[in-house]
């Protein structure tokens, strides 16, 4: 008995169900829980006799139904089973002692070509092999080093069977170079200001103080007794001002939303649409060619209608999104404020006022001491 799987069998009620039943006890099929309802038969048996249940049954001409009785099992004690968990633990097992790839990853891809060809020809390996057959990290580094003096250090990764080579150049010398830096930073527009970022110059203004355009916030120019030392102005300057901005938009707006991201094995030669996806498994060289697994996400569209109910859960983020992204890049609004709005002919318009903090110094040039 190769299978034996319990099932259960239910059959309707008919007049030959009790012949039925009599012609499996003279082929010897074992029969267990046998119950007689209104509406139908039930027993239960084993996999191994179903062929037999199946050939009788037709000879009857019953209508029966077949179910496994040990859905709600985790571990079927059969032999299949048996097998295949055996090779679920023995297959990475001896996958685990083969090397499938050795990869190279350095800063340019010049690099990358010249440390692989001295490791393909120094030691002359072919993937996928045996991790036996692979020189310890301390002779592949020895010889790397010696192949290339440009190289300080080279680390060595090993992630299950692949390995990576990751090559370290020596710090090069490079001359150093005067900036050109502002002689002052002023202010592009009125605001608040909140906080500095400087990295050269002397503050001309406090936090909390206002400025107004064209105010020197930041001088690249430190007075020292009658002398005047230029230094160069660098840095940002933020400060708090209200923007006020106006809009009309239909009410019935599409919306579009990333979808939760998923893995996905294409098979060359069966999947042949194009698929755009955020990133792609590394599998061994000899397997490469024929399968991807990639995780991809999709979007999904929906056509949304506004309404008086949406204006805080909707309208507004949706006017947040469209003015933050024409603003200067650091840009933060800490506010928004609602003026008026007016619903009619399919549309919403209306104004609303931001609270913005931006980076609001502006470089200028000028002469050293100016």
């Amino acid at each position: 008995m190769w299978n034996n799987r319990p099932i259960i069998i239910r059959i309707k009620r008919h007049e030959n169900v009790h012949p039925f039943i009599q012609a499996l006890h003279v082929q010897h099929v074992p029969l267990k829980r046998v119950v007689f309802r209104e509406q139908e038969v039930t027993f239960e048996t084993t996999m191994h006799y179903l062929p037999k249940i199946r050939r009788v049954r037709r000879h009857f001409r019953l209508k029966m139904a077949v179910y496994y009785a040990d859905e709600l099992q985790v571990f079927r004690a059969q032999l299949w089973t048996l097998l295949g968990l055996a090779m679920m633990i023995a297959i990475p097992l001896l996958c685990a002692q083969v090397i499938w790839r050795v990869d190279i990853e350095a800063a340019s891809p010049e690099l990358e070509q010249r440390v692989g060809n001295t490791f393909q020809e120094t030691f002359q390996l072919e993937t996928p092999m045996s991790k036996k057959i692979l020189p310890s990290d301390a002779v592949i580094r020895q010889k790397l080093l010696e192949a290339h003096r440009d190289l300080s250090w080279v680390h060595i990764e090993k992630h299950g069977g692949r390995v990576i080579l990751r090559p370290q150049e020596s710090p090069k010398q490079t001359k150093i170079t005067n900036e050109k830096l502002a002689s002052h930073l002023v202010a592009t527009k009125s605001g608040v200001i909140t906080h500095f970022n400087i990295q050269n110059g002397e503050r001309k203004i406090s936090v909390n103080d206002t400025a107004y355009e064209g105010d020197v916030l930041v001088s690249g120019v430190i007075e020292s007794g009658t002398d005047q030392v230029f230094v160069g102005a660098k840095g940002e300057v933020y400060a708090d001002y209200w923007l006020e901005c106006s809009f009309k938009i239909p009410t019935k707006i599409t919306l579009e939303t990333l979808q939760q991201k998923q893995w996905r094995v294409l098979v060359k030669g069966i999947h042949q649409e194009k698929i755009d996806y955020v990133q792609k498994k590394d599998l061994p060289n000899w397997l490469d060619p024929y399968v991807s697994i990639v995780e991809e996400q999709n979007t999904k569209k929906m056509q949304v209608e506004l309404d008086k109910s949406k204006v805080d859960s909707l309208l507004l983020p949706l006017l947040h999104e469209k003015v933050i992204r024409s603003l200067p890049a650091k840009t933060v609004i800490k506010k928004e404020n609602l003026l008026q709005v007016k619903w009619g002919n399919g549309t919403v318009e209306g104004k609303v006022l931001f609270l913005v903090n931006e980076n609001i110094a502006n470089p200028i040039q000028g002469q050293q001491g100016e």
